[in-house]
Protein backbone atom coordinates (compact mmCIF):
# COMPACT_ATOMS: atom_id res chain seq x y z
CA UNK A 1 0.00 0.00 0.00
CA UNK A 2 1.52 3.70 -0.79
CA UNK A 3 2.35 6.08 1.87
CA UNK A 4 -0.75 8.22 1.02
CA UNK A 5 -3.37 5.32 0.77
CA UNK A 6 -1.88 3.89 3.52
CA UNK A 7 -2.44 7.24 6.10
CA UNK A 8 -5.67 7.71 4.13
CA UNK A 9 -6.52 4.19 5.31
CA UNK A 10 -5.16 5.03 9.00
CA UNK A 11 -7.45 8.29 9.39
CA UNK A 12 -10.20 6.66 8.47
CA UNK A 13 -10.19 3.73 10.97
CA UNK A 14 -9.23 6.47 13.92
CA UNK A 15 -12.45 8.09 13.02
CA UNK A 16 -14.26 4.83 13.23
CA UNK A 17 -12.95 4.09 16.17
CA UNK A 18 -12.94 7.60 17.93
CA UNK A 19 -16.81 7.84 16.50
CA UNK A 20 -17.57 4.07 18.04
CA UNK A 21 -15.75 5.26 21.62
CA UNK A 22 -17.22 8.34 21.84
CA UNK A 23 -20.85 7.61 20.26
CA UNK A 24 -22.49 7.70 23.88
CA UNK A 25 -21.23 10.85 25.13
CA UNK A 26 -22.29 12.90 21.95
CA UNK A 27 -24.62 15.91 22.41
CA UNK A 28 -27.96 15.70 21.25
CA UNK A 29 -28.51 16.13 17.38
CA UNK A 30 -25.10 15.46 16.25
CA UNK A 31 -23.76 12.89 14.20
CA UNK A 32 -20.25 11.09 14.46
CA UNK A 33 -17.13 13.08 12.54
CA UNK A 34 -16.94 12.17 8.83
CA UNK A 35 -14.28 12.34 7.05
CA UNK A 36 -14.95 15.01 4.20
CA UNK A 37 -11.60 14.26 2.51
CA UNK A 38 -7.61 14.99 3.61
CA UNK A 39 -6.28 17.64 2.27
CA UNK A 40 -2.65 17.89 0.83
CA UNK A 41 -2.20 21.07 -0.48
CA UNK A 42 1.35 22.27 1.03
CA UNK A 43 0.04 25.64 1.27
CA UNK A 44 -2.11 24.43 3.72
CA UNK A 45 0.52 22.65 6.31
CA UNK A 46 -0.24 24.58 9.17
CA UNK A 47 -4.61 25.34 9.10
CA UNK A 48 -5.41 27.24 12.94
CA UNK A 49 -8.25 29.19 11.52
CA UNK A 50 -11.56 28.27 9.70
CA UNK A 51 -14.65 30.43 8.99
CA UNK A 52 -17.96 29.96 6.72
CA UNK A 53 -18.07 32.69 3.72
CA UNK A 54 -21.21 34.69 4.82
CA UNK A 55 -21.25 35.46 0.83
CA UNK A 56 -20.47 32.48 -1.41
CA UNK A 57 -22.23 29.37 -0.18
CA UNK A 58 -20.24 26.09 0.31
CA UNK A 59 -17.02 28.17 0.71
CA UNK A 60 -15.32 27.91 3.60
CA UNK A 61 -11.92 30.46 4.31
CA UNK A 62 -8.97 28.60 6.47
CA UNK A 63 -5.06 30.16 6.89
CA UNK A 64 -2.16 28.71 8.24
CA UNK A 65 -0.50 29.89 11.42
CA UNK A 66 2.34 32.17 11.28
CA UNK A 67 4.63 33.43 10.34
CA UNK A 68 3.24 32.98 6.50
CA UNK A 69 2.11 35.10 3.38
CA UNK A 70 -1.08 36.94 4.66
CA UNK A 71 -3.61 34.99 2.60
CA UNK A 72 -7.04 33.05 3.15
CA UNK A 73 -7.98 29.84 1.34
CA UNK A 74 -11.18 29.22 -0.28
CA UNK A 75 -12.14 25.76 0.47
CA UNK A 76 -15.22 24.02 -0.65
CA UNK A 77 -17.67 21.22 1.29
CA UNK A 78 -15.29 18.81 0.06
CA UNK A 79 -12.01 20.56 0.70
CA UNK A 80 -11.14 21.81 -2.41
CA UNK A 81 -9.58 24.51 -3.20
CA UNK A 82 -11.86 27.22 -4.95
CA UNK A 83 -9.53 30.67 -4.68
CA UNK A 84 -7.77 32.58 -2.78
CA UNK A 85 -7.41 36.38 -0.76
CA UNK A 86 -3.85 37.91 -0.41
CA UNK A 87 -4.38 40.74 2.10
CA UNK A 88 -2.12 43.60 0.94
CA UNK A 89 -0.03 45.70 3.68
CA UNK A 90 -0.20 43.23 6.38
CA UNK A 91 2.46 41.05 8.08
CA UNK A 92 1.16 37.68 9.42
CA UNK A 93 3.18 37.38 12.65
CA UNK A 94 1.13 33.95 14.53
CA UNK A 95 -2.46 34.46 12.58
CA UNK A 96 -4.85 32.03 15.22
CA UNK A 97 -8.49 31.76 14.54
CA UNK A 98 -10.87 33.64 11.80
CA UNK A 99 -14.69 35.11 12.22
CA UNK A 100 -17.03 35.54 9.69
CA UNK A 101 -19.90 37.74 10.08
CA UNK A 102 -22.73 40.25 8.73
CA UNK A 103 -22.42 43.27 10.10
CA UNK A 104 -24.53 46.59 8.65
CA UNK A 105 -25.72 44.59 5.60
CA UNK A 106 -21.93 43.91 4.69
CA UNK A 107 -20.31 40.17 4.85
CA UNK A 108 -16.75 40.21 6.63
CA UNK A 109 -14.09 38.40 8.19
CA UNK A 110 -12.22 39.31 11.00
CA UNK A 111 -8.37 38.02 11.74
CA UNK A 112 -6.87 37.04 14.70
CA UNK A 113 -2.99 37.50 14.78
CA UNK A 114 -3.13 36.65 18.61
CA UNK A 115 -0.31 34.01 19.25
CA UNK A 116 2.13 34.52 21.35
CA UNK A 117 3.57 30.88 22.54
CA UNK A 118 6.36 32.74 24.12
CA UNK A 119 4.74 35.34 26.52
CA UNK A 120 6.83 38.27 24.48
CA UNK A 121 4.34 40.59 22.72
CA UNK A 122 3.38 43.62 23.61
CA UNK A 123 0.43 43.85 20.88
CA UNK A 124 -1.71 41.92 19.31
CA UNK A 125 -4.31 42.67 16.00
CA UNK A 126 -7.50 41.55 14.28
CA UNK A 127 -7.67 42.71 11.01
CA UNK A 128 -11.13 42.64 9.41
CA UNK A 129 -11.64 42.69 5.87
CA UNK A 130 -14.68 43.15 3.46
CA UNK A 131 -15.00 39.79 1.76
CA UNK A 132 -15.31 39.62 -1.35
CA UNK A 133 -17.26 37.98 -4.42
CA UNK A 134 -15.57 34.59 -5.04
CA UNK A 135 -14.27 34.63 -8.92
CA UNK A 136 -14.39 30.56 -8.96
CA UNK A 137 -11.47 30.30 -11.36
CA UNK A 138 -9.20 29.43 -8.15
CA UNK A 139 -7.21 32.40 -8.89
CA UNK A 140 -6.13 34.62 -6.13
CA UNK A 141 -7.51 38.22 -5.44
CA UNK A 142 -5.76 41.03 -3.73
CA UNK A 143 -7.88 42.75 -0.77
CA UNK A 144 -7.15 45.47 1.50
CA UNK A 145 -8.42 45.71 4.98
CA UNK A 146 -11.21 47.79 6.28
CA UNK A 147 -9.83 48.54 9.50
CA UNK A 148 -7.20 47.10 12.07
CA UNK A 149 -7.13 47.04 15.74
CA UNK A 150 -3.85 46.49 17.85
CA UNK A 151 -4.84 45.13 21.48
CA UNK A 152 -3.21 44.25 24.78
CA UNK A 153 -4.38 42.60 28.00
CA UNK A 154 -4.21 44.55 31.47
CA UNK A 155 -2.76 41.34 33.12
CA UNK A 156 0.02 40.52 30.97
CA UNK A 157 0.95 38.25 27.92
CA UNK A 158 -1.58 35.92 26.95
CA UNK A 159 -1.35 33.38 24.10
CA UNK A 160 -5.05 33.08 23.02
CA UNK A 161 -5.41 30.94 19.81
CA UNK A 162 -9.77 31.11 20.00
CA UNK A 163 -11.91 34.19 18.94
CA UNK A 164 -15.54 34.80 18.21
CA UNK A 165 -17.24 37.80 17.21
CA UNK A 166 -20.60 38.44 19.20
CA UNK A 167 -23.11 40.33 17.43
CA UNK A 168 -25.97 41.03 20.05
CA UNK A 169 -23.16 42.91 21.90
CA UNK A 170 -20.87 43.94 18.92
CA UNK A 171 -18.27 42.66 21.02
CA UNK A 172 -15.11 40.74 20.00
CA UNK A 173 -14.31 37.20 22.42
CA UNK A 174 -10.64 35.92 22.91
CA UNK A 175 -9.92 32.95 24.73
CA UNK A 176 -6.87 32.09 26.63
CA UNK A 177 -4.85 29.07 25.53
CA UNK A 178 -3.19 28.17 28.86
CA UNK A 179 -4.67 29.78 31.84
CA UNK A 180 -5.09 26.85 34.65
CA UNK A 181 -8.77 27.39 33.34
CA UNK A 182 -9.45 29.02 29.77
CA UNK A 183 -10.20 32.93 30.64
CA UNK A 184 -12.80 34.91 28.39
CA UNK A 185 -11.79 38.25 27.44
CA UNK A 186 -13.13 40.66 25.25
CA UNK A 187 -12.67 43.97 23.01
CA UNK A 188 -15.38 46.31 21.01
CA UNK A 189 -16.18 44.71 17.42
CA UNK A 190 -14.93 48.14 15.17
CA UNK A 191 -11.26 50.18 14.55
CA UNK A 192 -11.42 52.12 17.46
CA UNK A 193 -9.50 55.28 18.38
CA UNK A 194 -6.20 54.26 16.76
CA UNK A 195 -4.49 53.93 20.64
CA UNK A 196 -3.94 50.37 21.53
CA UNK A 197 -6.79 48.63 23.18
CA UNK A 198 -7.09 47.25 26.43
CA UNK A 199 -8.98 44.14 26.25
CA UNK A 200 -11.25 43.31 29.07
CA UNK A 201 -10.96 40.30 30.91
CA UNK A 202 -14.57 38.81 31.42
CA UNK A 203 -14.62 34.83 33.05
CA UNK A 204 -12.92 31.59 33.24
CA UNK A 205 -14.78 28.81 31.67
CA UNK A 206 -14.37 26.44 34.43
CA UNK A 207 -16.41 23.74 33.25
CA UNK A 208 -13.89 22.62 30.62
CA UNK A 209 -11.71 20.35 33.05
CA UNK A 210 -7.69 20.82 32.80
CA UNK A 211 -5.20 18.07 32.21
CA UNK A 212 -4.18 16.02 34.95
CA UNK A 213 -0.41 15.60 35.93
CA UNK A 214 -0.39 12.36 34.32
CA UNK A 215 -1.74 14.17 30.72
CA UNK A 216 0.50 16.83 31.42
CA UNK A 217 3.32 14.37 31.12
CA UNK A 218 2.08 12.75 27.92
CA UNK A 219 3.82 13.40 24.48
CA UNK A 220 1.01 14.10 22.52
CA UNK A 221 -0.98 17.74 22.31
CA UNK A 222 -4.31 16.17 23.26
CA UNK A 223 -3.18 14.73 26.12
CA UNK A 224 -0.96 16.89 27.31
CA UNK A 225 -2.94 20.32 26.16
CA UNK A 226 -6.26 18.67 26.27
CA UNK A 227 -7.83 21.66 27.99
CA UNK A 228 -6.27 24.38 26.01
CA UNK A 229 -8.75 25.38 23.59
CA UNK A 230 -7.75 26.32 19.83
CA UNK A 231 -10.70 28.06 17.85
CA UNK A 232 -14.06 29.04 18.69
CA UNK A 233 -16.96 30.06 16.91
CA UNK A 234 -20.90 31.47 17.59
CA UNK A 235 -22.49 30.11 14.57
CA UNK A 236 -25.07 32.83 12.74
CA UNK A 237 -28.08 32.55 14.90
CA UNK A 238 -26.13 33.98 17.44
CA UNK A 239 -27.68 31.24 20.02
CA UNK A 240 -24.68 28.44 19.64
CA UNK A 241 -20.84 28.48 20.14
CA UNK A 242 -18.13 26.01 20.02
CA UNK A 243 -15.33 26.27 21.72
CA UNK A 244 -12.65 23.42 20.65
CA UNK A 245 -9.50 21.91 22.45
CA UNK A 246 -6.87 19.48 21.19
CA UNK A 247 -9.43 16.66 22.45
CA UNK A 248 -12.97 17.99 22.55
CA UNK A 249 -15.70 20.22 21.34
CA UNK A 250 -17.50 22.01 24.16
CA UNK A 251 -20.93 23.54 23.10
CA UNK A 252 -22.94 26.20 24.25
CA UNK A 253 -25.94 27.29 24.07
CA UNK A 254 -27.25 31.19 24.74
CA UNK A 255 -31.32 31.20 25.96
CA UNK A 256 -33.41 33.93 24.86
CA UNK A 257 -32.95 37.26 26.88
CA UNK A 258 -29.36 35.68 27.81
CA UNK A 259 -25.76 37.35 27.09
CA UNK A 260 -23.03 35.07 26.26
CA UNK A 261 -21.32 35.75 29.82
CA UNK A 262 -24.15 34.46 31.49
CA UNK A 263 -24.39 31.32 28.97
CA UNK A 264 -20.50 30.58 29.30
CA UNK A 265 -21.00 30.59 32.66
CA UNK A 266 -22.81 27.05 32.44
CA UNK A 267 -21.55 23.70 31.75
CA UNK A 268 -21.59 22.91 27.96
CA UNK A 269 -22.01 19.63 26.53
CA UNK A 270 -18.87 17.64 25.18
CA UNK A 271 -18.39 15.94 21.95
CA UNK A 272 -14.95 13.92 21.94
CA UNK A 273 -12.70 14.87 19.05
CA UNK A 274 -11.36 11.11 17.11
CA UNK A 275 -7.36 11.39 17.69
CA UNK A 276 -5.94 14.15 15.62
CA UNK A 277 -2.45 15.03 14.67
CA UNK A 278 -2.92 18.66 16.16
CA UNK A 279 -6.76 20.53 15.93
CA UNK A 280 -6.32 23.88 15.31
CA UNK A 281 -9.29 24.69 13.50
CA UNK A 282 -12.81 25.28 13.80
CA UNK A 283 -16.56 26.55 12.64
CA UNK A 284 -19.85 26.48 11.88
CA UNK A 285 -21.35 26.00 8.83
CA UNK A 286 -23.53 28.47 7.35
CA UNK A 287 -26.09 28.94 8.20
CA UNK A 288 -26.71 25.95 9.88
CA UNK A 289 -24.75 24.25 13.18
CA UNK A 290 -23.04 21.47 11.69
CA UNK A 291 -19.03 21.90 12.27
CA UNK A 292 -16.35 21.44 10.73
CA UNK A 293 -12.47 20.98 11.79
CA UNK A 294 -8.99 20.75 10.71
CA UNK A 295 -5.45 21.19 12.32
CA UNK A 296 -2.20 21.57 11.26
CA UNK A 297 0.30 18.33 9.66
CA UNK A 298 -0.15 17.35 6.83
CA UNK A 299 -2.80 15.26 4.92
CA UNK A 300 -4.89 17.16 7.41
CA UNK A 301 -8.57 15.54 7.71
CA UNK A 302 -11.47 17.63 6.68
CA UNK A 303 -14.42 16.59 9.38
CA UNK A 304 -17.60 17.29 9.06
CA UNK A 305 -20.13 16.70 12.58
CA UNK A 306 -23.42 16.48 11.12
CA UNK A 307 -26.16 18.82 13.51
CA UNK A 308 -29.26 16.35 13.05
CA UNK A 309 -31.73 17.96 14.61
CA UNK A 310 -32.71 22.04 14.79
CA UNK A 311 -32.49 23.54 18.25
CA UNK A 312 -34.38 26.89 17.18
Amino acid sequence: MKRGARRHAIVRIALALGGAAAGHALPAGYGPPRLEALITDPDLDEISGLAASRRTPDLYWVHNDAPRPARLIGLDGKGRRRGSLRIEGVRAIDWEDLAAYRFDGKAWLLIADSGDNAGVRKERELVAIEEPALIGDGSEQVVRPAWRLRFRYADGAHDVEAMAVDLSTREILLLDKHAPAPVLYSLPLGPGDGRVQVARRRLALDAIPAPSTQEREARFPAARLGGSPTAMDIDASGRNAVVMTYRDLWFYRREAGESWLQAFARAPSRLPLPPLAQAEAAGFDYPGASVRVSGERLPAPWLLFEKTTTSD
